[in-house]
């Protein structure tokens, strides 16, 4: 027995070992701004975005002057023969050694070029999907960070209320041991607090597991060193308010996600870009010009030219029309219109997921105060359930059986309300993803749903001396129930 508690005290006592010295406080805000710095996802979509940015000004490029410069030196070796034409005789004329170099400084500007005008459409395109996705990641890093921060703290809520009744029916076995040995005490109490004992033990170590894997969670989107220990997270208010949803009704919220959500809106911008690559690629049949001026120095850059230097400067004009391809042209102008239509295809998929998605958080929202006061009442009356099982008991009316059934569902019912509040968070946070008007405000907003440890009483649904309640004559003076 002494040995099993103390591997059990060991089991509870470990996630915390290192979070030695005074904790200070870790708020929502702080693991909001470590995340944006360190989150490798976040960090990601910031360079997918600046590289999408660039799509734009490589597309522009192709419709702006450009300029080359060409050089080339040589060293010939020219044996030279020459057929007489009357005698038709060959006649050695000369055998030299000499230099040649041409150096050349082009500029060419596209006049019509409707592939480039298209290129363009597309680059604009995919460089405004590049904005709006990364505003749709940026949006997506405060969910996930309140999520994993919540998630973390629903697991430690869990392990106190786990060690809360594991002490309570510690407390429990203790005075069905002492009623036993004064005869007023039945083997079966024993037996039955035993075995519910065993179950909370077991309990216990699971929710510390669970507490330990929402910690690295929470470490992997923060970064390490940040946080010392789970003791300085904040934790929930006793006192708490559901928001309204602010808008009158779900239809509203669906017509602000169709302008306003991120992946709505990236997904417009890719249907745009997809039609433009089909105007690129069609535009393969067409013509363009440029005009072109150029500038060339050389010297016995031919064997007419040897020992002479030129110097050449031309403006001019440059037509070039396609005929035949191989049918490449035609190959990408279809391949281009079936990403097109699969881009319209996607895009009606997530404007229906969103849709899909608001509609059930706004439910949860509008549910979840509902939810919530009817969880805090539930809390009241299985805690006024207890102590009146506990007096029936020791007026003889009850038995121990009812006593561990009312304090079981008191411990479910207060990890059923931890649960439920932050699952109306996360749905406060959903909805307003889904309709793209996720803001740091409403990080702020929910942030203040949280105090800094030590700065808020401890909820007596967390502390053994509450969960344990009073324990003499808890067996039932007179039970002869076996």
């Amino acid at each position: 027995m002494a040995f099993r508690v103390r591997v059990l005290g060991l089991a509870i006592a470990l996630p915390f070992a290192f979070a030695a010295g005074p904790a200070q406080a870790f708020g929502l805000m702080d693991a909001f701004m470590a995340a944006r710095e360190y989150d490798p996802e976040y960090r990601a979509a910031w360079q997918a975005r600046e590289a999408g940015l660039q799509e734009e000004r490589i597309a522009r490029s192709q419709l702006l002057p450009q300029a080359s410069a060409t050089y080339g030196y040589n060293r010939n070796w020219l044996d030279q023969t020459v057929d007489n034409p009357n005698t038709g005789e060959s006649q050695h004329a000369s055998n030299s050694n000499y230099p040649s170099y041409v150096g050349r400084l082009e500029v060419r500007q596209p006049v019509v070029n409707f592939q480039g005008w298209a290129g363009l459409r597309q680059g604009q395109a995919v460089s405004q999907q590049a904005e709006a996705e990364f505003d749709g990641k940026h949006q997506e890093l405060m969910l996930r960070l309140y999520e994993t921060y919540a998630n973390t703290l629903l697991a430690r809520d869990q392990v106190r209320i786990a060690q809360a009744q594991y002490t309570a029916l510690e407390e429990q076995m203790k005075s069905n041991d002492r009623m036993f040995n004064s005869g007023e005490g039945t083997r079966t109490d024993m037996i039955e607090t035993r075995s519910r004992y065993d179950i909370a033990a077991a309990q216990v170590i699971e929710a510390e597991d669970a507490l330990g894997s929402a910690l690295r969670e929470l470490m992997a989107m923060i970064g390490p060193g940040r946080l010392n220990g789970v003791d300085e997270l904040d934790q929930l208010v006793p006192k708490f308010s559901p928001s309204p949803a602010q808008l009158d009704g779900v239809e509203q919220w669906a017509q602000l996600a169709r302008t306003s959500n991120a992946q709505i809106i990236a997904g417009r911008y890719g249907v745009q870009a997809a039609d433009a690559a089909v105007s690129r690629n069609r535009a393969g049949h067409y013509p363009t010009l440029d005009l072109i001026a150029a500038h060339e120095r050389s010297e016995a850059d031919s064997v007419s030219t040897i020992n002479q230097r030129n110097r050449t400067s031309m403006v001019g004009v440059q037509v070039r029309i396609p005929l035949y391809a191989g049918g490449g042209i035609n190959a990408r102008t279809t391949q281009a219109v079936a990403n097109y239509q699969r881009a319209q295809a996607e895009l009606d998929a997530t404007r229906n997921g969103v849709e899909v998605e608001l509609r059930r958080q706004y439910a949860l929202v509008e549910s979840g105060a509902t939810k919530i006061r009817a969880l805090e009442s539930a809390v009241e009356s299985a805690t006024l359930l207890v102590e009146a099982t506990r007096k029936s008991v020791a007026g003889g009316m009850r038995v121990n059986l009812d006593v561990l059934n009312a304090e079981e569902r008191l411990f479910q019912a207060r990890g059923d309300l931890a649960q439920a509040r932050y699952d109306y968070l996360n749905a406060y946070m959903r909805l307003r993803y889904y309709a793209g008007v996720l803001t740091v405000y409403d990080l702020e907003t929910v942030a203040k749903y949280f105090a800094p440890p030590g700065s808020v009483r401890p909820d007596s649904a967390y502390t053994a001396q509450a969960a344990a309640g009073g324990t003499k004559g808890t067996s039932g003076k007179g039970n002869t129930r076996r």
